[in-house]
């Protein structure tokens, strides 16, 4: 890995300590130690600097650089060097003959030769006396350890009265010429890993382009403890960039693919490290990566795969981990010390995959355990659950797996999903055990969100059938995978269950909603069945609007599948082998009564019972807001709700995550990764006005290797509303043209095509473009948001001073049902106070929007009313609060336009709580990306002295005194984000 010598960064306290150790007069002898990486080298440069400015002669040595190698055990030639490349600054009398009686005894090659003799002592003294003569001398070395005896001439510069400053890296093999300087020296200083947000100030500064957010989180999620030392971190992203992972994409340096994992550079000192402990170590830590962590029960059989010794393989983890490669947890479990370690170690630890190390692990186990018994059941379940489907086991184990899933699914509910995945894989598709188990399995994936483990009994549907009772929870899990990896399936059986129409919808399929297409190259259907058994693609089965399902019977969903499930909970389940094994009944229940009743109903989450639950989710993909309504009334809820209008919003932007959670209930864990887990990270980011998070997510998506979803689609239709409020409109103008028009995002789309064209300035256009969609939209029954895009076109009606558009869109928003929309309440009493000038109705319906936490709607609400409030000031500080919390420099325009128009002051951040101004909050992103004041006010077009002028009123409120630590307390939230 490649030193970066650049100037220090969030060292202040370290150069603060040494100019204390180095004020007293004399001789003193400083010794700087940490890891490589950690910025030794760039820490002396500023000591240098610092010196030199105190008037001191600074003479810096080099070690371990030079063309000596290991032939200048005593750094004599080194130091011989370094005063001959300074001799004119240094330019002392007799200075030429004291370098001289040091270079004829520079062939010295240790005690045991004779070296190291009286006469070279005399000759350093000389030396140094003759240089520290009219001036005191300040002794630089870097890398002290690089030789085998630096001790010697650094004690003779300090006897000679100079100050000396010496790093050498912590782990290095320390021989008795290191140990001799550590313990002569006057104080060891160990400098300690840079604060997060300083080395991410590091990364934006060397990425040399706008950094995006994602990349940001990749490397704090893989570097881990390592992210403070800043050679790690730079290293890493000069690997991401040579190996072609770092993209630009619309004007951000991205992750080409940001589920790939982070992994260090070849060249990183710990992997150097291993790779100096031997060939047994290099295995180990490829295993320990390959397996995710190892626990010492696994150790002899791991040692036999590897063909070690086990005492062998036990001192080389011990050694491992001494090195700070490996890391020991309290339970006793080895780990790599982080993922990016464990991610580049895996790379080359080729002769096996992880899974088939799994398995050969899980037969060495499985053999101990029948021979003699001692084997811990948990390891050796995880072993087999991650083996694969090469691990053999009979029907007693398999039994177990269940019984063990059963046990665990409250407690450790991933553990309890692995295992249930294993057993199911070993049970034959056809039989009554392989449906229930796929029951619990499904149940578990939504609770862990490991929908990866679906892909495997797709595989086996496909070439193998099922049950007909087992094709419903088939195509249920074929629709969990594709709406959270956005990938259709490869099999062809896979893909007819997904061109299969929703229960209850249509003609409508699943793949059409979400893919905008069908998926199986033939559209015709041929339903085949082979006794009790559906087969799949390798008998030529299909799965559409009859087939796949039994006789007669609408397609089951989430609700019958959770009854079905629930029934496992109080009895007992039938194993491959024809007996039975407990899963939890009775009074001593583990296996999940507590989450899922009998009726499929979530315990205490509030979330739809029976089968209403399994219609709820069916209408609220499709964007159903009726049907939404019929069964939430006929299930019990209540209408007007919060939890019903929140599930209409969710639909109108499909945010499929929050529909599945609000339908599903505490059972679902909502993603963080996957086409999901970003679209709700670009849902949530937009209301919250944190539209940095959310272009990233806008941005995470499209370089995903998922194909177009609706949520992408979604996504960008969002994407031009942030960036023509940003001002940016030819960027949303290409986001507009790139989403679908696809009648499921009609509201949606017009929504932003009608913010796009206010935000250019043509308000005219924007309310006419909505009193053409609206009567269409709401004849062609889609009515969900219709109301929010009526009202943000009558807003902007009432800034654009037409009175007849905001009438005309007021009739319009009264034609819509609002008894029992909590949003048409909120648009119709927004539209009333807007259109009659009625302060109070207004503050009601932004009371509601404040609620119900759409802050860009609050935004352009508060500017409206403050077209005619008694008093606009409240108002107008609100919207500009939020305009530059977005960075919606168009907004901000408006702002001051209606603050002139209505001869008020202009509203102005109050104090380090509030927003910052949009040009103080560039300038602090520029500081970040390292740019000097100069290229600031090239890059902002404004003067070099403006830019100070901002930066003393920054330091002045803020309490920052640097611009490291102005950049820093941005990054760490301490200041208003800033916008991207």
């Amino acid at each position: 890995m490649a030193r970066t010598r650049a100037a220090v960064r969030g060292r202040d306290q370290e150069l603060t300590a040494l100019r204390t150790a180095l004020a007293p007069d004399g001789g003193r002898l400083i010794v700087l130690t940490g890891p490589a990486g950690i910025g030794r080298t760039a820490l002396l440069d500023s000591v240098a600097r610092l010196l030199a400015a105190d008037g001191a002669r600074v003479l810096p040595l080099r070690l371990g650089t030079g063309p000596d190698g290991g032939g200048d055990p005593y750094a004599l030639a080194a130091l011989v060097r370094a005063v001959r490349e300074r001799f004119e600054q240094l330019q002392e009398s007799g200075l030429s003959e004291a370098l001289s009686a040091v270079a004829q005894l520079r062939d010295a090659r240790g005690r045991e030769r004779g070296g190291w003799t009286p006469a070279v002592v005399a000759a350093l003294d000389g030396l140094f006396e003759t240089v520290g003569r009219r001036e005191r001398v300040a002794l630089l070395v870097d890398d002290a350890h690089a030789v085998a005896e630096p001790a010697p001439v650094l004690s003779a510069a300090r006897r000679a009265g100079c100050l000396v400053v010496a790093t050498c890296e912590e782990g290095a093999e320390r021989g008795p010429g290191l140990a001799e300087l550590l313990t002569d020296a006057d104080r060891v200083m160990t400098i300690g890993p840079l604060a997060d947000d300083v080395a991410l100030s590091l990364v934006r500064r060397a990425a040399g382009a706008r950094l995006d957010e994602s990349v940001v989180t990749a490397l704090r999620t893989a570097l881990g403890p390592l992210l403070g030392n800043p050679g790690t971190v730079l290293g890493t992203l000069d690997a991401l960039r040579r190996s072609g992972r770092l993209v630009t994409f619309e004007g951000r340096l991205c992750l080409s693919d940001p589920a790939e994992p982070v992994a260090l550079p070849a060249d990183h000192p710990l992997l150097r490290r291993a790779s100096a402990l031997g060939g047994t170590a290099v295995r180990l830590l490829g295993a320990v990566a390959l397996l995710d962590g190892l626990d010492l029960d696994a150790l002899p059989p791991l040692a036999d795969i590897l063909e070690a010794d086990p005492v062998d393989c036990g001192r080389g983890l011990d050694l491992l981990i001494e090195a700070g490669v490996l890391t020991a947890g309290p339970d006793g479990r080895i780990a790599c010390r982080c993922p990016a370690l464990a991610a580049t170690a895996a790379g080359r630890f080729r002769a096996r995959r992880g899974t088939a190390l799994h398995a050969a692990l899980a037969e060495r186990l499985l053999a101990g355990h029948r021979r003699s018994g001692g084997v811990d059941p948990v390891v050796l379940a995880d072993h087999v659950a991650r083996g694969g489907a090469t691990v053999t086991l009979d029907d007693d184990t398999v039994r177990q797996l269940l019984t063990m899933g059963a046990a665990a699914e409250q407690e450790e509910p991933e553990r309890a999903t692995l295992w249930y995945a294993a057993a199911l894989r070993r049970l034959p598709p056809t039989g009554p055990e392989h449906a229930r188990t796929l029951c619990r399995l499904l149940l578990l994936v939504v609770r862990t969100g490991r929908y990866e483990l679906l892909r495997e009994p797709l595989t086996r549907y496909a070439e193998h059938g099922c049950a007909e009772e087992s094709v419903d929870e088939i195509r249920l899990a074929a629709i969990l995978l594709a709406l959270h990896s956005g990938v259709p399936p490869a099999e062809r059986a896979v893909r007819e269950l997904l061109d299969a129409p929703f229960p209850g919808r249509g003609p409508t399929a699943f793949s059409e909603w979400w893919f905008d297409r069908r998926l199986a190259p033939d559209p015709r259907r041929h339903p085949a069945t082979d006794g009790d058994t559906v087969a799949g693609a390798g008998a030529g089965a299909g799965a559409g609007a009859g087939a796949g399902t039994r006789a007669g019977a609408e397609p089951r969903g989430w609700a019958e599948v959770t009854a079905e499930a629930g029934a496992l909970t109080g009895g007992e389940a039938e194993t491959p082998a024809g007996g039975k094994a407990s899963v939890g009944g009775g009074a001593g229940d583990r296996s999940g009564a507590g989450a899922v009743a009998r009726d499929g109903t979530a315990a205490g989450d509030g979330a739809r019972g029976g089968a209403g639950r399994s219609d709820l989710l069916s209408a609220a993909l499709c964007g159903d807001v009726a049907a939404c309504e019929r069964v939430w009334r006929s299930s019990g809820g209540a209408a007007p709700s919060p939890e019903l209008d929140r599930l209409r919003q969710a639909a109108l932007v499909a945010d499929m995550a929050d529909v599945a959670r609000l339908v599903i209930g505490a059972d679902y864990r909502v993603p963080e990764t996957g086409v999901l887990g970003a679209y709700h990270r670009v849902v949530r980011g937009y209301a919250d006005a944190d539209w940095t998070r959310a272009m990233s997510a806008v941005r995470e998506l499209e370089l995903s290797p998922a194909e177009d979803t609706l949520a992408r689609h979604a996504a960008r239709l969002l994407a031009v509303d942030m960036c023509a409020a940003r001002g940016e409109f030819g960027q949303a103008s290409r986001w507009l043209t790139a989403a679908t028009r696809a009648p499921r995002l009609a509201v949606l789309r017009t929504w932003a095509r009608v913010g796009l064209a206010a935000r250019k300035g043509d308000d005219g256009q924007a309310v006419r473009v909505a009193l053409l969609a609206g009567p269409r939209l709401r004849r062609a029954g889609l009515r969900t948001g219709l109301s929010i895009l009526l009202s943000r076109a009558l807003r902007i009606a009432v800034l654009g001073d037409d009175h007849e558009g905001a009438a005309e869109l007021l009739a319009e928003i009264e034609l819509l049902p609002h008894e029992h929309h909590v949003d048409a309440q909120e648009s119709l009493l927004l539209a009333r106070g807007l259109v009659h000038r009625d302060p109070e109705c207004a503050r009601e319906a932004t009371d509601l929007i404040r609620e119900r936490g759409d802050l860009p709607a609050l935004m352009e609400s508060c500017l409206a009313v403050a077209r005619f409030a008694p008093d606009p000031r409240p108002w107008l500080r609100e919207a500009h609060a939020l305009a530059t919390r977005c960075g919606a420099t168009a907004l901000l325009e408006r702002v001051r336009e209606v603050t002139r128009e209505r001869g008020v002051p202009a509203p102005r951040a109050r104090g380090r709580r509030d927003a910052l101004a949009v040009t103080e909050q560039r300038i602090i992103e520029l500081i970040g990306e390292g740019l000097t004041n100069r290229q600031i006010a090239l890059r902002l077009r404004l003067s070099e002295k403006t830019v100070e002028n901002y930066l003393t009123r920054l330091f002045a409120r803020t309490g920052c005194r640097s611009r490291v630590e102005l950049a820093a307390a941005s990054l760490t939230g301490r200041l208003a984000r800033t916008p991207t």
